[in-house]
């Protein structure tokens, strides 16, 4: 993303590491201690599995914590890995401190502007992926990698290699794709055929699934479980339609930049057809009281027969072969139709960490092949990472996806899209349709009138958005 504009530095403040994180009510999920001195490693050295790693500067000292956010369908397994891969690189780097630390995905974005205000937090954090990440570029709260910090040799194994360039600005590259997380949707097959259904034809069109729904209700179950109270999991759904009628994920640059509408039905149709399936009895009558977790335990309870999530770990161990998943039923007739969205989140190194050589020997470790090699087993998520070896895969949904990935799938809207106008817009108006407050040309003409005031508010990011759409 060229931009010629950054903000200016921000202010310091006295608020020390412990103090913050008590004031943001977050807590270390497995803080592993120890000594502060990490061993060494050479440029272009990915480490051990046993986890040494060497940068080839001496000795590392110091201590560091780590944010970043577990899945919510596969948090305790994560959670677990994580502790155990920390432990693990800390047997061979016994003189190393790093502390984990979980962010609640609500919260993510403002514990870290929090952080790098106070120049007091993480050496190594995690975002979401694009403007998530690159609008604290922006604000100077991220040290750049290609500066020497970070090996070279180690950006040439990003898997896709289009998502490094996601964070690139300025000739530098800023953040690391980490793992890949698609928009994945789910069907049982067992309640599929309950329902006089054929379970290994879901339905490819949204005007097949509307006509499916009433054998689903009618043998018990809910055809499409979803609930959005608090918005989290909504750019989910939004990313399964929002994307229909065009060829380029980059066209909906000109929304945001204010050269095109969102009213205009290329952008924005997608309202109306999920309106014809709120309409059609697809969804529970509940969505705007139900949390996206909440919808995702109904399908695992049997209850929903479809449902979307970003790990398929959990449901594979209690559906077993029922688990199907399928791409997007499509209605739109954009080229991007019937793709599977998939968002590469980063993690990066802060511009305030005080010793950035420990955050970088430990992203270096996070992409060794064993490493991977957990990732996957614990999550689901594939690595952002060509040392990720998919033969490891032994479940049929996960070959499946892995092959919508590599061939019917595109870098998810969010890339292309501000972060603030998701939770202060767009999914604002997801939570309107479901609610009956408008119709879906109110609705987008609500979404348009927020994008307009966010222009206003937000030169600087504006600016950023015009560089992206016209390189």
């Amino acid at each position: 993303m060229p931009q010629s504009h950054l903000p200016s530095p921000l202010t310091t403040t006295n608020l020390g590491r412990r103090q913050l994180l008590k004031a943001f009510g977050v807590v270390g999920a497995g803080a592993i201690a120890g000594p502060a001195v990490l061993s060494a490693c050479s440029s272009g050295s990915t480490g051990s599995a046993g986890g040494a790693a060497t940068t080839g500067g001496g000795p590392v000292t110091g201590e560091m914590d780590f944010w970043w956010n577990p899945s919510v369908e596969s948090a305790d397994a994560m959670g677990k890995w994580m502790n155990t891969t920390i432990a693990d690189f800390q047997k061979t780097n016994p003189e190393a401190k790093i502390n984990s630390v979980t962010q609640p995905a609500e919260q993510m974005v403002g514990n870290f502007r929090t952080a790098c205000q106070s120049q007091s937090g993480p050496a190594l954090d995690h975002q979401y992926s694009g403007p998530y990440t690159m609008q604290f570029v922006y604000e100077n709260c991220i040290a750049p990698l290609s500066d020497g910090t970070y090996p070279e040799a180690e950006f040439a194994h990003v898997l896709p290699p289009a998502a490094l360039n996601l964070y690139k600005f300025q000739g530098k590259t800023w953040a690391l794709p980490w793992y890949n997380a698609p928009v994945v949707l789910m069907y049982n097959k067992a309640l599929f055929k309950a329902a006089g259904l054929d379970p290994e034809k879901p339905p490819a069109t949204v005007d097949e699934l509307i006509a499916i729904a009433p054998k689903l209700k009618a043998s018990g179950v809910t055809p499409f479980g979803y609930g959005l109270k608090g918005l989290t999991g909504t750019g989910n759904f939004s990313g399964l339609w929002n994307f229909q009628q065009l060829n380029d994920p980059k066209e909906i640059l000109p929304v945001v930049t204010g050269k095109a509408a969102y009213t205009d039905p290329k952008y924005s149709g997608w309202l109306g057809w999920v309106k014809q399936m709120i309409d059609g009895g697809v969804f529970n009558s509940d969505v705007t009281s139900l949390a996206y977790q909440d919808s995702q335990n109904m399908f695992l309870a049997k209850k929903s027969a479809m449902c979307i999530s970003s790990s398929l770990t959990n449901f594979q161990k209690t559906l077993g072969n029922d688990l199907g998943i399928c791409t997007t039923p499509t209605k739109g007739t954009g080229s991007l139709a019937g793709r599977i969205q998939f968002n590469s989140h980063p993690l990066f190194i802060t511009s305030f960490a005080e010793n950035k050589q420990l955050p970088s020997a430990f992203l270096q470790y996070l992409h060794t092949a064993p490493v991977l090699k957990g990732m996957y087993e614990s999550s689901g998520f594939f690595p952002a990472d060509d040392r990720f070896d998919p033969s490891v895969m032994k479940i049929e949904q996960d070959k499946t996806l892995f092959g919508f990935l590599r061939d019917k799938s595109v870098i998810g809207y969010q890339n292309y899209w501000p972060s603030k106008m998701d939770r202060e817009n767009l999914f604002l108006g997801v939570q309107s349709l479901f609610a009956g407050q408008g119709t879906p040309e109110q609705i987008a003409q609500q979404i348009e009138q927020r994008l307009a005031t966010w222009r206003q508010q937000s030169a600087a990011d504006l600016k950023n958005f015009e560089a992206q759409a016209s390189s």
